[in-house]
Formats: structure tokens, C-alpha cells, sequence
């Protein structure tokens, strides 16, 4: 056998091998997504896609490591969702913010909500990772204060980094309650908005305050 078959053999073997991992992912995300974090087991991970235990663990190794997979994955595409334009209207890009999440997590609530308290669980989430999905979160918040200052809506009398936690801690605390079953996702977007064009207000020149004021309005009146 020549050098050329035995390479094109174990690319098809690596090929093989990374379809039955996806599709083992793929059922443990239907698994998390109906019976939640806790009920998640190997045993009927193996069940369900009609392999052997130690092949599971072979593919996709302890449901430790499956748990990080999948909130590996959940992070990816929660990072692409975040990657907006570049909006100078603050108003704007907060709405662009909170919808771009909300387009993500409707598309698989259950399992956005399950991702999230593995994520918590095996502490992936850790507020030191300089590169982790908070950090990232609270940059884009420090973004739109500064953006906001250097473009006439704050006066600059608030600090924009504290400004910028209050922003992020706005749609931290809705994310929580939602994930714990306490709101939907459409009084999860009510929630972050109104905390945000709050904490904006506190600092806010008369006219950006205004139609601050006037989204507040319309969102406290709106029937959920």
C-alpha cells in the first residue's frame, strides 16, 4: 500500500470519525435540550445513538468533557452574534446587542438555557478568562459609554466604565432570570433595555435623555 493510500485511508477514517462525534453531540443537545443539564447521563447518551458506553467515552470522552463541547460551541456562536457593526447611536446598538442574542437563543431555547448552566456548573464562565464570554460582553458595553461620550450623548460626568458594568450587569441579572425560567425572552429584551436606557439617562445630555425617556415610556407600556 503506498504512502498516498495510507494518507487518503486515515483522512477517511478522521472524516468518519468526526460525523459520528457530531452526531453524538448532536443527540446530547436534543438530550439537554428536553430533560435539562441534570438528567444528562452517558447511559442514555449511548442509548439513543445505539453505541457501546465506552465508545461514547472513546469519541466524546466523560460528560465533563461533553458539557464543555457543547458550552464551547454555545460560545462560538454567542461571540458571532455579538460581532455587530459599529453603531455610534447607543440606542441602536443596544437594541442590535439584545436582538442579536435573542435571534441566537430562539432558534433552541431550551438549549441555550441548559448550555448556560453547564457553563456556570464547570465554572467555563469564569470572570477572570481575559478572552471569556463576560469580558467580551462587558467590552462591548464599555464600547457603546465611550462611543456615546466621544459622540455628544453623555456628558461624561459618570464614569463610562461604571457606566459600562451597570450596562452589562443590566443584561447579566435578565439573562439569569430567563435561563432559571422567571421571564421569556421578550420580557428578557424589556428587561435589559430598560435597565440600559436607565444607567444611559443617569449621564445623558437633555436631548438623548428625552428619547431616552420616550423608549422607556414605550417599553414599560408594552403588554408581554
Amino acid at each position: 500500500m503506498t504512502q498516498t493510500s495510507n494518507a487518503r485511508g486515515n483522512a477517511t477514517r478522521q472524516a468518519n470519525k468526526a460525523l459520528r462525534k457530531e452526531r453524538l453531540l448532536s443527540i446530547a443537545r436534543e438530550i439537554i435540550s428536553n430533560n435539562g443539564f441534570e438528567a444528562f447521563t452517558i447511559n442514555e447518551l449511548a442509548s439513543k445513538a445505539q453505541l457501546s458506553i465506552p465508545t461514547v467515552h472513546n469519541l466524546l470522552g466523560k460528560k465533563s468533557d461533553i458539557f464543555e463541547q457543547l458550552v464551547v460551541e454555545m460560545v462560538a456562536k454567542v461571540e458571532v452574534a455579538l460581532a455587530q457593526p459599529n453603531v455610534h447611536d447607543p440606542i441602536v446598538a443596544t437594541e442590535a446587542f439584545i436582538d442579536s442574542l435573542l435571534d441566537l437563543f430562539t432558534a433552541n431555547e431550551a438549549f441555550y438555557k441548559a448550555a448556560f448552566v453547564a457553563g456556570e456548573r464547570t465554572q467555563f464562565f469564569d470572570h477572570e478568562l481575559p478572552n471569556g464570554i463576560f469580558n467580551k460582553s462587558l467590552a462591548i458595553a464599555t464600547q457603546v459609554c465611550v462611543d456615546a461620550k466621544n459622540n455628544g450623548f453623555l456628558k461624561g460626568q459618570v464614569d463610562v466604565a461604571w457606566l459600562a458594568k451597570q450596562l452589562f450587569g443590566c443584561q447579566r441579572l435578565a439573562r439569569h432570570d430567563w435561563v432559571n425560567g422567571y421571564i421569556s425572552l421578550a420580557e428578557y429584551r424589556v428587561q435589559v433595555l430598560i435597565g440600559a436606557f436607565i444607567t444611559l439617562a443617569a449621564d445623558a445630555t437633555p436631548s438623548f435623555q428625552e428619547r431616552l425617556y420616550e423608549i422607556i415610556k414605550s417599553l414599560t407600556d408594552t403588554p408581554l
